[in-house]
């Protein structure tokens, strides 16, 4: 049982955190998909000490280390392990039965679709490029922070990101993608 004074250090120092773990996370990782599983670790073992040690009195360099520690952790460990699926056929009944009638499947599908193909196009880009995307559009982090998060000119983060936007464009008005 956690009591109520870890939970408050630990959503402390989260706050203080979060955006810094999550900036070094997408920069060091080699798949930015890994990128909610690293951070969770992060937290998870944060969470561990803060249960262990209630005089806790070590700061955010103290938490980045911990992050570095995880994303080496997690590629040494986690990366090569195959992925089963949770659910036997039989519970996949169940989930489908528990859908609410009043979801537009249809609609719910195209975004998934489009979602999916404007990943994989991404993924066929520069690593770079995914990053960037990631950091503008996921974390609504700004060009001048990418820029010197990358050590690239923010004319470059730019130029990146209004290159692909266009060829984005272009595909998806010529027909070769899906309905973005």
């Amino acid at each position: 049982m956690i009591d109520q004074k870890t939970l408050n250090m630990f959503d402390k120092l989260y706050n203080e955190t979060y955006s810094n773990v999550l900036k070094y996370v997408i920069c060091n990782c080699s798949n930015v998909e890994d990128v909610k599983d690293i951070v969770q670790n992060v937290y998870l073992e944060l969470l561990k000490i803060l249960k262990k040690d209630k005089l806790f009195n070590k700061g955010k360099n103290y938490i980045m280390g911990i992050t570095k520690n995880k994303v080496n952790e997690y590629y040494r460990f986690n990366y090569k392990a195959k992925i089963v699926s949770l659910f036997s056929k039989k519970d996949d009944f169940i989930l489908l039965d528990n859908i609410s009638d009043n979801i537009d499947l249809e609609d719910e599908f195209i975004k998934k679709e489009d979602l999916k193909f404007i990943l994989d196009f991404l993924k066929k880009k520069k690593v770079i490029i995914f990053k960037i995307f990631y950091l503008y559009y996921y974390t609504d982090m700004n060009i001048k922070d990418i820029s010197l998060e990358f050590n690239i000119s923010e004319s470059n983060v730019k130029h990146y990101l209004y290159r692909t936007l266009n060829e984005l464009k272009t595909i998806m008005r010529n027909g070769d993608g899906k309905n973005v």
